[in-house]
């Protein structure tokens, strides 16, 4: 009996040990699973938001011609409309796809928000300085930065690229994130600039430009080394002015598990608003998008 109490003692600690291991581990498999069912949940989301915001995009446009349409036909509709934000240059409306999923989409001209390819140094430095909080002197050595950057080839692809640049920090361009893209639309036009920037930007930028222009400098930078995109842009568009029948859907999606998805969708003059371009939906968090 006596010899038997040892081994039953390490036969016992043995299963115990076991029994601990083999819950660690299921605690371990249950923890991934849930993440990878988060992760599968998030990308879901991330596909419906999307896909609705193209939806959504493409009923603004709809949307907006025909409300362009009845102030036209209709003095008191257009009144009504001016009244509402629905006559001007940027439409907004909200959309209930049901299931919880809502869907607002800002709808105005490209030419109001600033090309990380087309933009002029003086654009650029008054928009890091007063949208991006830098100071006078960071905020010209980061746009001297970003056209040195833009010289090769191919340009600015995405709009994180700035963070690239020497200079650039994150609390800038996470203030300027929103009003600015890497797509070559032609010049900035002032009189579209969306309202976040319009008051700090707008005044300025017609004065710094007048002086630049007034004293022979050029208002326009080079665009950087010729790429068939440059090609396209300049035969399309040869004085480079702002081409005020693209269009761009600011889309702000809220899922039904409560997370809100930003993407930015680029709709062409021809064929009835067709989709040109579409940003992937980021998720906002703690003011700021996550992709």
């Amino acid at each position: 009996m006596s010899s038997r109490s040892p081994q039953q003692g390490f036969a016992i600690a043995l299963l115990l040990w076991m029994i601990a291991g083999m819950s660690l581990m299921v605690a371990a498999v249950i923890h991934f699973a849930r993440a990878d069912i988060a992760m599968a949940e998030l990308r879901l989301d991330e596909a419906r938001a999307q896909a609705l915001g193209r939806g959504a995009a493409l009923l603004a446009v709809r949307d907006k011609a025909m409300a362009s349409q009845q102030a036209t036909l209709d003095p008191a509709v257009g009144e009504r409309s001016q009244a509402q934000g629905e006559g001007n240059e940027r439409f907004k409306k909200t959309y209930d796809f049901g299931g919880d999923w809502r869907t607002r989409v800002h709808l105005g001209p490209a030419a109001g928000l600033v090309s990380l390819n087309n933009a002029s140094d003086i654009e650029l430095s008054l928009l890091f300085k007063h949208v991006g909080k830098a100071s006078e002197t960071d905020a010209a050595d980061l746009a001297a930065a970003v056209l040195t950057y833009r010289e090769a080839f191919p340009g600015f692809r995405y709009p994180e690229e700035l963070l690239a640049i020497e200079g650039a920090s994150r609390d800038v361009y996470d203030r300027v994130r929103g009003v600015i893209h890497p797509y070559r639309t032609g010049a900035l036009s002032l009189a579209d600039l969306p309202p976040e920037i319009r008051e700090p930007l707008g005044d300025l930028l017609e004065e710094e430009i007048a002086s630049s222009e007034g004293a022979g400098v050029p208002g326009r930078a080079a665009e950087g080394r010729l790429t068939f995109d440059l090609i396209a842009e300049r035969k399309r568009n040869p004085g480079g002015t702002a081409d005020r029948r693209i269009q761009v859907a600011e889309v702000s999606t809220v899922s039904a598990s409560g997370h809100t998805l930003k993407q930015k969708i680029w709709l062409s003059p021809d064929n009835a608003g067709a989709i040109m371009r579409a940003d992937a939906p980021g998720r906002v968090s703690s003011d700021r998008v996550q992709r």
